[in-house]
């Protein structure tokens, strides 16, 4: 995301406060865009059906959606990364022509895919085969709204984008209100799938705008399969370990079964989601400082290489990258843990704004924690990524989802009072495994850059 980071970073630039709080508030709806949507129209779906309509046909909805979400966000996780090395390497070779076939050909892959996908999850259990369908069509539609993203990052019109998702937002609510008086559970998922259908469509709108469209349709992309099975690898693995600790608890036999195939685990869920919500700042620092900072540094080391400068000059900005770095966590502690240090602390408060019960407060106590380091070990995996050390972040990738998976189940065994360490401790471990990687990598980023060439 940094092309649209260095657009947002202009309105630090103007140096007032409100050009600061608009580069953040954009950053955040940027990053988090679906995330934040689906939230928001859950918790306004849920507080206008708390005055009526039918209890289960809303649990059975927001199940639906949280759902559509896991699986799409693992399914999707296996073409995110390829398609966005293959649209660096054509932009990188200027082959401008090359974006917009690429992004239609895996949009066709994801499309088709999901439908086996959404089937395998949403075809047992009693629910209408109708709304069934409709679940499906949902999870194509999030599927389309995740590969989208890959391409607004190089967008730079980051007005339209958030419009695109406050129309979306909008719509979603108001056709889930217009739609559930009539058509019942049907209605809500229809009303919501509609928002979201009108945000990823004027999104494609901005894509087929922005890129040339005179070329035509390939599928050269499919062949990065084959030469970067790694980054589908790493994909698929890290938005597995980001659910396993929620896949284990459904499994759990204190889960609820709302309806096959829908579980939900009602003690452990609300907490760990309203975490989530606690490190967008976070994001939103990333991509409009972190990110952009260290790109700059980032391409003048390479530059050196590329322009054959003395040695020295390459050790020089090598500082002046591992500099940029430590300020860059220094300033996500500052920030982002005062932040979840608040939550901590009016843990109890939240709780009761958000619906919790009191024996939910030390859950989202450690599940804060838990997000803190999560949101350090992404920082951590996208600059391993920028130097293009795959097999260092498969790495983390894997110690992720053994640890959250095998430590969620000891927590279980261990009983409620421990629920949600094994997420947080999960999280420390890789980040530790991450950090320590990342200095290895900075150290030794000149032997590495030079032993790496093919002879």
């Amino acid at each position: 995301m940094a092309g649209i980071g260095f657009e947002l970073r202009k309105l630090l630039d103007k140096d007032n406060f409100t050009g600061d709080l608009r580069a953040f508030l954009y950053a955040a709806l940027l990053s988090s865009g679906p995330w934040l949507l689906s939230i928001t129209c859950l918790g306004v779906l849920t507080a206008l059906s708390s005055t009526g309509g039918n209890e289960q046909d809303g649990e059975v909805f927001r199940t639906t959606v949280v759902y559509v979400f896991a699986f799409s966000l693992i399914f999707v996780g296996i073409f995110q990364l390829v398609l966005t090395r293959f649209l660096a390497d054509r932009l990188y070779l200027k082959d401008n022509a090359a974006l917009l076939s690429a992004f239609v050909a895996s949009a066709i892959l994801v499309l088709v895919g999901g439908l086996f996908v959404g089937l395998a999850v949403f075809h047992s259990g009693p629910l209408p085969w109708t709304y069934k369908a409709l679940a499906i069509m949902l999870f194509d539609v999030v599927c389309l709204l995740w590969l989208t993203m890959i391409m607004l990052s190089a967008v730079k019109d980051y007005n339209n984008i958030v419009i695109g998702f406050a129309v979306g937002a909008i719509l979603s609510v108001g056709g889930v209100w217009a739609l559930e008086p009539l058509l019942g559970l049907h209605g809500r998922i229809l009303g919501y799938t509609l928002g979201l259908v009108v945000s990823v469509f004027w999104f494609l709108a901005i894509i087929f705008s922005e890129f040339d469209q005179n070329t035509k349709l390939t599928f050269d992309v499919v062949s990065y399969f084959k030469k970067y099975w790694d980054l589908a690898l790493i994909g698929f693995v890290y938005n597995l370990a980001i659910w396993s600790d929620k896949f284990m608890y459904w499994m759990d036999p204190g889960a609820r079964v709302i309806v096959v195939p829908l579980t939900v685990h009602d003690f452990y869920e609300g907490p760990v989601f309203l975490s989530y919500l606690s490190i967008v700042p976070a994001l939103a620092v990333f991509m409009v400082k972190i990110e952009t900072g260290f790109y700059e540094h980032y391409r003048r080391y390479y530059q050196c290489i590329t322009e054959k400068r003395p040695l020295s000059a390459l050790l020089e900005e090598k500082e002046g990258m591992a500099n940029m770095l430590k300020a860059s966590i220094r300033e996500m502690f500052i920030i982002q843990g005062g932040i979840s240090t608040l939550c901590v602390v009016f843990a109890p408060e939240i709780c009761v704004v958000g619906g919790l019960s009191p024996a939910q407060v030390p859950l989202l106590r450690i599940s804060c924690i838990g997000s803190f380091l999560q949101a350090l070990m992404s920082l951590t995996v996208t600059i391993l990524f920028y130097f293009d050390l795959r097999q260092r972040v498969l790495l983390i990738s894997l110690c992720y989802l053994v640890l959250n998976a095998g430590l969620t189940q000891l927590t279980l065994w261990l009983g409620f009072p421990f629920y949600g360490y094994g997420y947080t401790y999960a999280c420390f471990i890789s980040l530790m495994v991450g950090f320590y990687l990342l200095v290895d990598t900075v150290q030794d980023l000149e032997f590495i850059t030079f032993a790496r060439q093919p002879i």
